[in-house]
């Protein structure tokens, strides 16, 4: 009560606002924030459906071990063979395959998502270096950044075996050399995501990770001894090329933060201690730069900047190409006149309701990297591998219906979230007398077409590169295409409205689909891949290749009684779910 009495005309507040914020509460901020992630964590599997997200994180976390092990193991061994050899100046390659590792596990494993937006601490009285410091600690523990540094960890121990007085400096390197790339990764998605907010950026965006995605295939397919069949010669043909390339790559490249951390671990061996500084020192540099334009990006974010599209300067509604057209049509003649009473219309069988949502569904596919990359990648890596495949005399009559098994990869796992590009807009859907059975038809019809235009695509490139298929294969293969999209279809619209993940595009780093729902789509695809290959083997093993079409029919036609069924009762099923689906779409 004494400190009150030296102010007894200023409320508690304000005396509140006039002490100077103490390293107790920024210590009681990280805490709550900490504690708020671990209860949002822990109750998510409380709700209704996470023991099945819980069992299929338990189960994908083996699975991603098993990938991780070879090369954080790797990068040991190869560390402690490159020092005890004498080759120790080839730990630059080290230093860029761990890089690479990096980059490779950020691209192929998401990283974990936030059940909120982090940016709604900004409401709570909270200083940029604080926010940064926050943004900074959220997200440290996803798969790239734990797999990285555990590789770099392990090549320590491997210097450190091989050669016990390089340990210290070669630890101090690594680490700055691991907090060199977990903030250009930091950098370069915040960067992605700020470029993703227009749609002619994603379009860029889309074709340029098209190209070098199967740019490395093509590298990989090409240049890779372990891959060549035999055709040593071809590939020896190309060593002198490679080499060019890497002297001329090579005095650029060591400048570069892989080629700095190898470069002062390699010249602390050799006593060059000036040298050695030198090259820490830059890679110091890369790490501070790398920070600070992380750190911009943040500030940005802080001061208000909000990265959607609605934001972005458009033109009034009066003065938008085609709006007079529009309101033309929507209006009545006159006022005195009522409405005309609309009739309606149908296309191929199909109502108003589903062609205005099949047309929404083709804007949501241009607008989709993964849908666009799952369609085309396929079929590059058909083209690159069918020739070889249809060389070898046991498995060339298959070529095609391992190429359309391969496709469904990237094709049926886009019906097991048919709602999350749709957002806040599906209260639209639970509000407006349309039937969710047109919506979810619309999104399946979509994604039937995608598999059917794929399937002529990839027989074009086998008839091209290979060989023609016959006319049983062709047919057997369609109709198990077809069993297998209905049957994905079925449980995707279940899995869509049980369990539903909002995709927001202008964000680089959000989930498609739930962990469950990811686990159930690999599995459908193994099974059904499974049930063609077994059918497949027991028709040629008794010679009677024919029965492959009668029995994939049979297969296709209660296939297609399964999809009716869901599809028919897909209205019940959403409204018994229907307030998970708003609370996950309709979130900040």
């Amino acid at each position: 009560m004494a400190g009150l009495t030296q102010f007894p005309a200023q409320p508690l507040e304000i005396l509140q606002s006039l002490r100077p914020w103490t390293a107790a509460q920024s210590r009681a901020q990280f805490a709550a924030l900490a504690r708020l992630r671990w209860c949002i964590f822990r109750n998510a599997f409380r709700r209704k459906g996470g023991g099945g997200e819980l069992a299929a994180r338990i189960i994908f976390l083996p699975i991603l071990g098993i990938f991780a092990f070879g090369p954080i193991v790797g990068a040991g061994f190869a560390a402690h063979m490159f020092v005890t050899s004498g080759r120790i100046f080839m730990l630059e390659f080290l230093t860029w395959g761990a890089s690479a590792l990096w980059l490779v596990v950020l691209l192929n494993v998401s990283p974990p998502g936030l059940s909120f937006d982090l940016n709604s601490i900004l409401r709570f009285p909270l200083s940029f270096p604080r926010y940064l410091a926050a943004r900074v600690f959220f997200g440290l523990l996803s798969a790239s950044n734990v797999i990285g540094t555990l590789s770099l960890i392990s090549a320590l121990v491997g210097i450190s075996v091989a050669r016990p007085s390089l340990a210290p400096w070669s630890a101090f390197v690594l680490a700055v050399f691991a907090l060199t790339n977990i903030f250009f990764v930091r950098m370069m998605l915040v960067w992605v995501e700020r470029w993703l907010s227009t749609r002619r950026a994603r379009e860029i965006f889309t074709a340029f990770f098209l190209f070098v995605s199967l740019g490395f295939q093509y590298i990989n397919f090409n240049f890779n001894p372990g891959l060549q069949g035999g055709r040593h010669h071809h590939a020896s043909s190309h060593l002198p090329l490679l080499r060019s390339i890497f002297h001329h790559i090579q005095p650029i490249a060591g400048f570069l933060p892989p080629g700095l951390a190898a470069s002062s671990i390699v010249n602390i061996d050799q006593n060059h201690i000036f040298t050695a500084v030198a090259s820490l020192l830059g890679l110091i540099a890369f790490t501070a730069i790398f920070f600070i334009v992380y750190s911009w990006r943040m500030l940005k974010e802080f001061r208000g900047e909000n990265l959607s599209e609605t934001t972005q300067s458009n033109p009034p509604a009066g003065n938008r190409p085609g709006f007079a057209a529009v309101a033309t049509r929507v209006a009545p003649a006159s006022p005195s006149s009522s409405p005309p009473i609309s009739r309606e219309a149908w296309v191929f069988g199909l109502n108003s309701s589903v062609i205005a949502c099949f047309q929404k569904e083709f804007l949501y596919l241009r607008r989709n990297l993964n849908q666009l990359y799952g369609f085309v990648a396929p079929l590059i890596m058909v083209f690159f591998f069918a020739a070889r495949i249809s060389a070898n005399e046991r498995f060339g009559d298959l070529v095609f219906p391992i190429a359309v098994a391969y496709s469904v990869l990237g094709v049926s796992t886009l019906a097991y979230n048919s709602l999350g590009m749709d957002g806040t807009g599906v209260q639209f859907y639970l509000l407006s007398p349309t039937r969710l059975r047109d919506v979810f038809l619309a999104k399946n019809l979509l994604t039937f077409l995608l598999a059917f235009v794929e399937l002529v695509l990839i027989y074009g490139v086998i008839c091209f590169v290979a060989r023609v298929p016959s006319l049983v294969i062709t047919v057997a293969t369609i109709c198990w295409l077809i069993c297998s999209t209905l049957l994905n279809g079925a449980i995707g619209n279940l899995r869509s409205v049980i369990s539903p993940r909002k995709v927001d595009l202008l964000r680089a780093s959000r989930k498609q689909i739930s962990q469950l729902s990811a686990l159930i789509a690999l599995g459908m695809i193994v099974c059904c891949a499974g049930i063609g290959a077994g059918v497949v083997a027991l028709t040629i093993y008794f010679n009677r290749s024919w029965l492959m079409v009668p029995v994939f029919v049979a297969l296709a036609i209660v296939s297609f009684t399964v999809y009716l069924q869901v599809l028919g009762r897909i209205d019940t099923i959403a409204l018994e779910h229907r307030e998970e689906i708003s609370e996950e779409l309709c979130k900040a």
